[in-house]
């Protein structure tokens, strides 16, 4: 009936009862030991590895009723049938052994075969409950290593994590919150904070198509907008109804603005020595709910070298204590506070020790997250970019050329990115490689200058005064709204080269052209502006060539890269 690693620990302090339920467990096939007192029962369970438990309730120095109840927080999950065995017919006794964790009641005098009964069915029932926590513990251990698979896929390629502070806490083991960083070509560093409907393995089904478009199209040269909006599409489509991604993006420039967009998360702020100076709140619906987006709401924040972009999940501001009061707004502001100035790097354990200490040990309902961006976070990425490639070995030509051309006219330039599509279709057919970093860089600025001052008509030097990033992109954006005229066109012809390879760059704007030259003589004499002309002096400097004619509206630049040393 039983197996020899049962072992029933008996109860009693009366000999006689001790030595009759003895008897009965070796008629049964069960081993037995005894205690005579409730702290014995304590000392006797922590010593051997006991399987059940017959319990008396009155006894000496500590009654089975209490020793029950710590028996059985010691067993945990572990399921140890207790029967108590007593001759009290008080009813009160009876109800607060079984609230106590007794699993059944059987008072003297008893019959032999009715204790045999009771005996028999919590067997059965803790070898169901063994058989249930093996399955656990394997599901758990499968659970385990899903999230780690799931975790490399999904963040295992973010980057600049040297520099961003980035703190993530699961309510459960599958997070449904996600990190994501990728630097652009041109070295712009977009960060997203998505935090999926719900915690646990449902809310991270959307993790995985979530951090290849993110990535995949940053790495392309994407602009945010397009890259937001391609999320939402793959997340209508494969989200069920109810499951949606509540979003935060950053775009840091390597012109040293950032440009914020709010999707449902809590506010995402900026810090400049310490005091807040700007908010983003949520201007758009999650991810995932609507099938298109509408209007893309940007921010746009001129960054100093001391400020700090900080986005949190709302497991932050959520996050309850034992009396169920939540951490707030307040207190997470106050956190930042204290944080000394000096060592703006603790901003996040800082907060998360406040945080700590607010809940006083009560489990976390919901996924946690914090990320701090520093502004210096892009310095060393585009310092890195500057640099001119490396130039070819040799200039012998293979008969092997391509050509790309696209021409976008009216309300198609405020839609559609040709460098982003200009460099997959260098992807595609020449390998991918950092060389094509350098040619985002040429065809960004070659193309942003044709449309914002070929056909926009802007200037450059709105950039220079205070808030002059927000005001340039706004008027930006509103001379595209109203844009119903002018074209530019991009051409591109590609010659495979023994060693490397010559692209040549061919863009031309509707627009009345512009003195480059002067822009030129300015950075050749070391003018003092910060962003007018410069990005033609690094085309200039990047290519084997640079010529503007038709007034500047058009523009030819020649490319050439080395594949020594490349895969």
């Amino acid at each position: 009936m039983g197996t020899q690693q049962e072992l029933v620990l008996i109860v009693d302090d009366v000999r006689v009862n001790r030595v009759i339920l003895q008897t009965q467990m070796s008629k049964l096939g069960l081993r037995s030991i005894i205690a005579c007192t409730g702290v014995e029962a304590i000392e006797m369970y922590q010593k051997f590895e006991v399987t059940m438990v017959l319990m008396d309730v009155n006894m000496p120095e500590m009654g089975g009723i209490e020793a029950t109840r710590i028996i059985k927080e010691m067993a945990g999950n572990k399921f140890i049938p207790v029967i108590f065995v007593t001759g009290t017919e008080s009813l009160t006794a009876i109800r607060c052994a079984i609230e106590a964790g007794g699993d059944d009641f059987i008072q003297h005098p008893f019959a032999v075969e009715l204790l045999e009964g009771k005996i028999i069915a919590l067997q059965r029932i803790a070898k169901l409950y063994r058989h249930v926590n093996e399955l656990n513990q394997i599901r758990e251990h499968e659970v385990e290593v899903a999230e780690q698979l799931l975790s490399r896929a999904v963040e295992s390629d973010n980057v600049a994590l040297d520099q961003i502070n980035i703190y993530k806490q699961p309510a459960e083991t599958f997070s449904g919150d996600v990190q994501l960083t990728a630097y652009r070509p041109n070295g712009d560093l977009n960060i997203l904070l998505g935090d999926f409907t719900g915690h646990g393995l449902i809310s991270s089904f959307g993790a995985l198509p979530l951090s290849e478009i993110f990535r995949a199209m940053t790495e392309k040269g994407y602009d945010i907008e397009e890259i937001i909006a391609q999320i939402n599409r793959k997340l209508y489509k494969l989200l069920p109804t109810g499951l949606f991604l509540a979003t935060g993006v950053v775009t840091v420039t390597a012109e040293g603005s950032a440009r914020i967009w709010n999707g449902g998360i809590p506010d995402i702020m900026i810090f400049s020595n310490g005091e807040l100076v700007k908010r983003v709140p949520s201007d758009h619906p999650p991810l995932g709910i609507l099938p298109n987006l509408n209007e893309l709401i940007f921010t746009i924040h001129s960054l100093n070298v001391d400020d700090h972009i900080v986005m949190i999940s709302d497991g932050v501001i959520e996050a309850q204590n034992h009396q169920d009061d939540m951490f707030g707004e307040a207190r997470f502001l106050d956190a930042i506070r204290k944080t000394d100035k000096s060592q703006w790097n603790s901003l996040v354990e800082n907060v998360l020790v406040c945080l700590r200490k607010f809940m006083g040990g009560a489990i976390a309902k919901d996924d946690i997250s914090l990320i701090d961006i520093p502004a210096s976070v892009i310095a060393e990425k585009a310092d890195n970019l500057t640099v001119a490639s490396e130039k070819v070995v040799s200039h012998a030509e293979v008969h092997d050329v391509w050509n790309w051309s696209l021409e976008l006219q009216g309300q198609s330039l405020a839609r559609i990115n040709p460098v982003a599509q200009a460099l997959s279709r260098l992807q595609e057919s020449e390998g991918v490689g950092d060389r094509w970093n350098s040619v985002f860089s040429i065809l960004t600025e070659l193309y942003v200058n044709a449309l914002d001052h070929g056909v926009l008509k802007l200037d450059s030097s709105i950039k220079e005064s205070e808030g002059g990033f927000a005001e340039y992109f706004s008027e930006r954006e509103k001379r595209l709204e109203v844009l119903d005229t002018g074209s530019v066109s991009v051409y591109l012809q590609h010659i495979r080269l023994a060693g490397g390879g010559r692209l040549q760059v061919h863009i031309d704007d509707s627009g009345d052209g512009f003195d480059y030259q002067y822009w030129l003589k300015n950075e050749a004499a070391g003018s003092e502006s910060k962003f007018s002309g410069r990005g033609i002096q690094l085309v200039s400097e990047l290519c084997e060539s640079i010529l503007y004619y038709n007034g500047g509206a058009t523009v030819e630049v020649v490319y050439e890269y080395s594949t020594a040393g490349t895969d």
